[in-house]
């Protein structure tokens, strides 16, 4: 795995000089965690981009939305905290406005304890109008829906619902936090693929009640223990393996990261270059909108999506099936702000995107990637899952006791209740339910009243 996943760098790297923000996002890690990088790269980007839309080749007049589920897997110490490093850089316009909603919540927060220890006297504080998009785990599910469904914008004339976005840099967190409510979580995690529809209604009054879609992007970092506890044998049914980018780091091979000079007297927190460079771009992607022009590259994807399911029909492969199906989305959503970058100018000159060979490369590498990731770290779930649901539906053996068998066994190839009763020593009542079992379950025919006729020599 190791070595493919050097090999998918290799070819990240020859694309840094045609996509911009592809070497900014690899930056200072090596090769074989390129992947991972352009995967967490490609969703943060693309948040931003949440006020876009593009046609896929299924349900072609459905707009669909940048949706993203990413999990960076590796052991404690192997640099998955470089995906916190993006976070912090490129969710910064998002990050500004949460910070300002924050600070006017908790003011309000502040005056409303006030007036309610002042025994409500007059009318209490207005609750401010704010929109926070990104959340901690620990977010109460009330306040992350009511948030979810206040950001709503007017894009191009018509209301449009932004992304939450979500990272935690300990994918138990997410689990663990708050114990069996995160289980709601699960479930928008599930329905943020589609953007499904998902609703509550509860009596509690500070619960917002009512249906909504859920529009939601998340990045998780976390061990391979903590991907076990979220995706396993027992869930594994569930979709959610197919729904998310998991993407793993490589080992660090007992090498040290280089000696970096320290200088007490030149302390700063400011942006290196590259980073700069991410923030330059994520301030531009957070602008933008419409509908995003790539069928040239939609149609691409549904054609490698095509020979997959061709390999996986001439291995007679189920989970082959299953796992190359939603590989196509994220060939598009992860691929799609690199590409924007890259035909910058035309954007915004013109509102088009000449799709070219270069762009598809780039498609083709990431569904390369996220295809063998899902081998990799569910395929054998998935093959046992549907060899487990082959065997409950073969209709069971029916299982005889060693005396039953005796009995059957004794008995010649065609026989009547009298013979039952002799050759097997029962009572007529008892003979009778004998033949009757034994009619049921295709053991014997009947060739005529009261005459039998065995079709096995033996009972299972």
């Amino acid at each position: 795995m190791e070595q493919r996943l050097e090999m998918a760098g290799m070819e990240i790297e020859k694309l840094m000089g045609d996509f911009p923000c592809l070497r900014e996002v690899c930056h200072g890690l090596q090769p074989s965690a390129y992947p991972a990088a352009l995967f967490v790269g490609g969703a943060l980007f693309g948040t931003l981009m949440t006020r876009t839309h593009y046609h896929f080749y299924h349900r072609a007049n459905y707009e669909r939305r940048l949706n993203y589920g990413i999990y960076v897997i590796g052991h404690p110490a192997t640099g998955k905290s470089f995906a916190e490093r993006l976070y912090q850089v490129i969710s910064i316009p998002i990050e500004r406005e949460t910070k300002e909603a924050v600070q006017l919540w908790n003011n309000y927060k502040r005056r409303l304890k006030r007036w309610e220890d002042g025994g409500k006297k007059g009318k209490g504080p207005d609750k401010p109008q704010f929109m926070i998009r990104s959340h901690p785990a620990r977010t109460a599910n009330s306040v992350f829906i009511e948030d979810m469904m206040n950001a709503v914008v007017n894009v191009d004339g018509q209301d449009m619902n932004l992304h939450m976005l979500s990272f935690d840099s300990e994918l138990d967190n997410v689990t663990t936090q708050q114990r069996d409510h995160w289980k709601d979580k699960t479930y928008m995690e599930l329905k943020s693929f589609h953007n499904e529809k998902d609703g509550e209604f509860f009596m509690k009054y500070d619960s917002p009640v009512g249906e909504f879609r859920v529009y939601w992007n998340y990045i998780y970092t976390g061990t391979p223990l903590a991907l076990n506890n979220k995706v396993n044998a027992k869930n594994i049914g569930s979709g959610h393996s197919t729904r998310i980018a998991a993407i793993p780091m490589p080992s660090t091979h007992y090498e040290m990261m280089p000696l970096e000079d320290f200088d007490p007297n030149n302390i700063k927190d400011e942006l290196i270059p590259e980073e700069q460079t991410l923030l330059e771009w994520a301030e531009k992607l957070d602008k933008v909108h419409g509908e995003l022009p790539i069928r040239r590259l939609v149609l691409y994807t549904y054609n490698w999506t095509k020979g997959r399911m061709a390999d996986a029909a001439e291995d007679d492969s189920e989970e082959a099936e299953l796992m190359c199906k939603r590989v196509p989305y994220y060939g598009i959503n992860v691929s799609m702000p690199f590409i924007l970058m890259r035909h910058w100018h035309e954007w915004q000159e013109n509102g088009t995107l000449s799709i070219d060979e270069t762009d598809e490369r780039l498609c083709q590498l990431v569904m390369d990637i996220q295809f063998m990731c899902q081998y990799y770290f569910f395929g054998p779930l998935l093959e046992d899952y549907f060899k487990k649901v082959k065997d409950e539906e073969a209709p069971p053996l029916k299982r005889h006791t060693e005396q039953a068998r005796i009995r059957y066994r004794r008995l010649p190839e065609v026989f009547d209740i009298d013979m039952v009763q002799q050759y097997c020593g029962v009572k007529k009542r008892n003979a009778e339910k004998m033949i009757e079992r034994w009619h049921d379950e295709h053991y014997i025919d009947r060739i005529e009243t009261g005459l039998y006729k065995k079709i096995y020599s033996e009972l299972t």
